[in-house]
């Protein structure tokens, strides 16, 4: 379905980023696989097994980093056609916590959530402007749209931030053939979220990384690919 495509993964040795470049590449995309760990990524490429598939160390939070990734991309494939960017982690802030703990995770999800979005974002922007095409797909999270959940403090507003950033995007390149959208999952059944998916139910019950990669597959080619795609699921949280 993919076939001739080529899409870089930012963060594709994380749970979200493994299962949208395996699907990727069985939809015969060009799969450039990039994230800061040299390992992962090794062993990612070995168990893709492709020919269509690359690997490329890369810092998301640095933009020399970040362009070497675009440019390696385009030297074996010769040109690129979207950039999924699946960067972040998770950790849990309520009241209570220290001024000084709060400050550092903010810091810490500052530098993991909102700034690989907008560094890689803004450098693909760039990239396909010059091309006179292009996709540019965020994954953020439903925490970005419901301030209700708890224990959100600084994940939420960061999440928040670089959904924003993608809308604003979006209304400074409308009608120059490169499009934006911004994915926003609840709980998703990945290994990172073991900690609050103890049961086989619960891990039943949350997003699927499949039905994430099975949407972008279907979108990838849509003119009118929406703003936003809400994934929702039926776990209290």
């Amino acid at each position: 379905m993919l076939e001739g495509k080529t899409i870089i993964v930012i963060g594709a040795t994380g749970g979200i980023g493994r299962v949208l470049s395996k699907a990727f590449v069985q939809a015969r995309a060009n799969v450039v696989l990039s994230a800061r760990t040299e390992g992962k990524l090794e062993e990612l490429i070995k168990d893709l097994g492709s020919e269509h598939a690359i690997k490329t160390r890369a810092d998301a939070t640095r933009p020399e980093e970040v362009e070497e990734v675009f440019a390696k991309a385009k030297a074996k494939f010769g040109s690129v056609d979207a950039v999924v960017i699946s960067a972040g982690t998770w950790d849990r802030l309520s009241l209570g916590e220290p001024v000084a703990n709060a400050l550092e995770l903010g810091k810490k999800h500052f530098e993991a959530l909102f700034l690989p979005s907008f560094v890689v974002g803004y450098i693909a922007q760039k990239k396909f402007l010059e091309a006179g095409r292009g996709l540019i797909i965020n994954i953020s999270s439903h925490a970005a749209l419901r301030p209700e959940l708890k224990g959100n403090l600084t994940y939420g507003p960061m999440k928040a931030a670089s959904h924003h950033f993608m809308l604003a995007l979006r209304h400074e390149l409308a009608d120059t053939g490169v499009r934006v959208t911004d994915l926003a999952p609840a709980i998703v059944n990945t290994p990172e979220g073991a900690s609050f998916l103890s049961t086989e139910e619960k891990r039943r019950q949350a997003v699927q990384p499949e039905e994430i990669a099975n949407w972008i597959i279907e979108n990838f080619d849509n003119p009118d690919i929406p703003d936003t795609k809400l994934f929702k699921c039926s776990l209290l949280v």
